[in-house]
């Protein structure tokens, strides 16, 4: 798995500050030969960035739907952005000169935390449509990613890293794609900073 060396969490960022924050991301990224992103991957968050900015201009002086549109289209980018710097440490395998061309902010050496415990209150839920999984695990202040990973049990391999697996900054996240009547063996793990995964128990779920 990746160390990660980028902060890949952007609730942070104020609404006058993330989408220059993210224009220059998109700029710093553009043409950069040191990591594989493709010019649609970065339109998307192009599209997001300008789709924020233009919400919040309306909601300065707009109503409270205006404020609320804002909110959820700032909630969206930010999403965005965690992807987006999760994938760049993917790409980097730990080398902080790449990053810190990306435009995303590096973790600090005094920030980076210590190895987190193994991962408590895990659950995982029905969503709504069928098909969808939500899982869910107690946050960790030392957990940089949430992995959640999941494998039909009739063919489960051994080997947890051949498991199917979803990165998220959140400690919930819901995932679709379960066929209907198939048990599944599901596990979360908590990253540390250096990118070691520590795995939770597993959950035996039926689809429906």
């Amino acid at each position: 798995m990746a160390i990660i060396e980028l902060v890949t969490s952007h609730a942070y960022l104020k609404d006058g500050e993330i989408g220059p924050f993210t224009g220059n991301v998109i700029l710093q990224l553009t043409g950069n030969s040191l990591f594989t992103i493709t010019s649609e991957r970065l339109a998307r968050l192009k599209t997001c960035k300008d789709d924020y900015e233009t919400k919040q201009i309306a909601s300065i002086d707009g109503t409270k739907a205006d404020v609320l549109m804002k909110n959820e289209a700032k909630a969206t980018l930010v999403t965005e952005l965690n992807e987006m710097a999760i994938e760049l440490c993917v790409m980097a395998k730990g080398d902080r000169e790449k990053l810190a061309t990306t435009g995303f902010n590096l973790v600090k050496e005094t920030e980076k935390g210590k190895e987190p415990p193994k991962p408590s209150n895990f659950k995982v839920e029905y969503g709504i449509n069928e098909g969808s999984l939500i899982f869910s695990v107690k946050s960790h202040a030392d957990a940089r990613v949430y992995v959640f990973l999941f494998t039909p049990i009739a063919t489960a391999p051994s080997d947890l890293s051949a498991w199917a697996q979803v990165s998220s900054t959140s400690s919930k996240k819901e995932i679709t794609g379960f066929k209907h009547g198939v048990d599944y063996l599901c596990r979360c793990a908590y990253m540390g900073p250096k990118g070691k995964l520590v795995y939770s128990d597993a959950i035996t779920v039926l689809a429906r």
